[in-house]
């Protein structure tokens, strides 16, 4: 057994220097059930079985019992970069070589003792050697035990599923500087650079990832072949996206979902992400307003690793992400030499030293020289709500925060009322205004005008969104009045939707305390905006004054608003971290993860999405394009470079 201080040593080897916490925000996750209903009744699942030897990214030499080789022991040569002094394992050394045939004999010899313990031959779904050695394999609870009990298993852990959690983004950051070459060095975009995306696939039909690309610059392919699923003909690789593999068996059972098994995105979220750290520059329309978006790294290549797929809603199935597939994936990107990972994905709150979970393999990865991005997740905004692998020490966790680009418009010609009407007030939103009209708050009408009840969160304006109201048959509640709802259960398309089967002509949702100043430009059911707390307060209170008020919502429009940036979004998770991890502050960086425009699952489509997931590839576009212009730095020296240059004196938390 590796001693558990051989693991504090190896990361403060890792880190060489304090690195610097600059917000406490964080991750949320959804931790999955240990034990199934079918594992309960005698049946089997998956579990992921991890072994005493180490794996090929942390082998330091040591001696190592071989008694099926007839000698009491064996060494072999160090892998782990911290030993060999290399900046990224090499697994095809003859050291590698040496050591990762001595692995699989170890394997083989273990199946055989397992094999006659158990009655039966393992039958692994998943191999892994390099980020952790072990593999995955269907057992039932007594086989489990069985296992367990061998001298040679470290451990015996249930297939977790986890969840998964820019057009102005990369300006923000100041990335244009490192394209454009006004930094200090020569302008690279992330050429030669390599970011692998842990998710849920992605849409190779998308022009933000086709070749050629950035303007002036070809894609250059580093490996001079393509890996993985390149070879199928269906897969659409190129010197963008030079690698897809897809770890996931998807649901036998899922019949109204369309499944794969190709590594192609049918959620959207893997192509969001991936395009918001490496993406193209690509002309785009945003509600008729043309705009250019482009990743944070945009020359830099794209392997893809499929490991979350779409369950089956009517068999009341999540959407998930097999640990099994996640540990594989890591594991193979160590194999093809990846120089950054993003991961905008979260599970429980548990501990990052547990042997056969993710975290654990990221510390490997790291120790193979590769930088790793997570998502913070998104259960604030509650101190202590921060998961795994975010709760890593050795991993990057973000938060979300806003960015300076509003798709805003404006609540403005005010008047009426027995006060000095609020000033204009900026909100955001991707839809038309109207012009002016009678302002009336809904709590003036019933508290069940906006949504009462279990919140439905519709998320669109079709027929079944908003058929919780109790207005929906009744529209002489309103004759076309602008309706002010407070943000709360409700999802905020579903409350704009309910007043407007009450008759509303407008619709302005204003956060309270508990969201503060975090906004999100929605497609709207009607004319709409979406203010924050401080504004909505001073609406709420001119509302409240006398009678006779009136004003107007103007057409959307973007604006660049420099005080509307760095607002950590109140659904962000907050440290500090929980035990077994007192003492780490996380997240580690806050980046823009609210209202990002980038690639979706449809063909050249692109559209929003909000949170975490959104902010971590951020981060790891910041990561590639350091490694481009330093590729000499190790992780531990882009992360501290990073810390200890943000900003947290611009952070603006959600309480203002």
């Amino acid at each position: 057994m590796i001693p558990m201080d051989y693991w504090f040593k190896l990361l403060n080897r890792l880190t060489g220097t304090v690195l610097f916490a600059v917000l406490v925000c964080t991750q949320v996750p959804a931790l999955a059930k240990d034990i199934s209903g079918a594992a309960a009744r005698g049946e089997t699942q998956r579990y992921i079985v991890i072994l005493d030897d180490p794996p090929l990214a942390s082998y330091d030499g040591r001696l190592l019992s071989t008694p099926e080789r007839n000698t009491a022991s064996t060494i072999l040569p160090a892998t782990a970069n911290l030993f060999t002094g290399a900046s990224k394992l090499d697994v095809e050394s003859p050291a590698s070589i040496q050591y990762l045939r001595f692995l699989d004999e170890r394997l083989k010899s273990f199946q055989a003792e397992a094999a006659l313990n158990l009655g039966r031959k393992l039958k692994p779904s998943h191999r892994y050697r390099n980020a952790l050695n072990g593999f995955a394999t269907e057992l039932s609870l007594s086989e489990v035990e069985v296992l367990r009990s061998m001298p040679r298993v470290k451990s015996v852990s249930v297939d977790k599923v986890l969840h998964l959690q820019t057009d102005s983004g990369p300006r923000w950051l100041g990335a244009d500087k490192l394209h454009e070459g006004s930094a200090g060095f020569e302008p690279t975009g992330g050429q030669g650079i390599v970011v692998g995306v842990i998710d849920s696939g992605v849409n190779w039909d998308h022009p933000s990832f086709e070749d050629p690309g950035f303007p002036g610059w070809d894609h250059v392919n580093p490996y001079g072949s393509q890996l993985g699923l390149c070879t199928d003909p269906e897969v659409r690789c190129n010197d963008k996206l030079v690698g897809v593999y897809d770890f996931v068996q998807d649901n036998p059972n899922t019949e109204s979902v369309e499944e794969n098994t190709r590594g192609e995105d049918n959620s959207g979220h893997g192509s969001h992400v991936a395009s918001t750290a490496a993406g193209n520059p690509v002309d785009a329309l945003l509600s008729g307003l043309a705009v250019q978006i482009a990743g944070v790294a945009p020359n830099a290549n794209i392997v893809s690793y499929r490991v979350c797929y779409i369950g089956d809603p009517n068999d009341g199935e999540d959407d998930g992400c097999q640990s099994s597939a996640i540990i594989s994936a890591i594991d193979q990107a160590i194999t093809d030499g990846v120089d950054v990972i993003n991961y905008s994905i979260g599970g429980g709150d548990f501990s990052p030293w547990l042997s056969g979970e993710s975290p654990r393999a990221f510390l490997n990865a790291r120790a193979a020289g590769i930088f790793v991005a997570t998502s913070a997740g998104n259960s604030g905004p509650e101190p202590g709500t921060i998961g795994s692998p975010a709760n890593a020490p050795w991993i990057v966790a973000v938060g979300n925060a806003s960015h300076d680009r509003l798709m805003g418009s404006l609540v403005e010609n005010l008047s009426g009322g027995d006060t000095t009407p609020p000033g204009v007030l900026v909100g955001q939103s991707i839809v038309g205004g109207i012009g002016i009209r009678k302002i009336v708050h809904a709590r003036d009408f019933g508290n069940a005008l906006c949504g009462d009840g279990d919140a439905e969160l519709g998320s669109s304006c079709s027929e079944n969104t908003g058929d919780s109201s109790p207005w929906r048959n009744d529209n002489n509640v309103f004759n076309g009045e602008i309706v002010v709802c407070d943000r709360g259960t409700y999802g905020r398309i579903e409350k704009g939707k309910n007043v407007l089967l009450a008759g509303a002509g407008g619709y302005i949702l204003a956060n309270m305390d508990e969201q503060g100043e975090s906004l999100v430009a929605d497609q709207h059911c009607l004319p709409a905006t979406h203010i924050g707390d401080r504004d909505g307060d001073l609406l709420r209170t001119w509302l409240d004054s006398g009678s006779g008020h009136q004003g107007s919502i103007s057409g959307f429009d973007l604006y660049q608003v420099a005080e509307a940036g760095d607002q950590i979004s109140s659904g962000s998770s907050r440290g500090p971290s929980n035990a077994p991890v007192e003492g780490v502050m996380k997240p580690d960086l806050i980046a823009p993860g609210s209202s990002i425009y980038a690639a979706i699952e449809t063909a050249d489509d692109f559209g929003f999405k909000s949170g975490t997931s959104m902010a971590s590839p951020h981060v790891a576009g910041a990561g590639a394009l350091l490694k481009a212009v330093h590729p000499e730095w190790t992780p531990s020296m882009l992360t501290s470079a990073l810390l200890t240059t943000a900003t947290p004196e611009l952070a603006q938390d959600y309480d203002g």
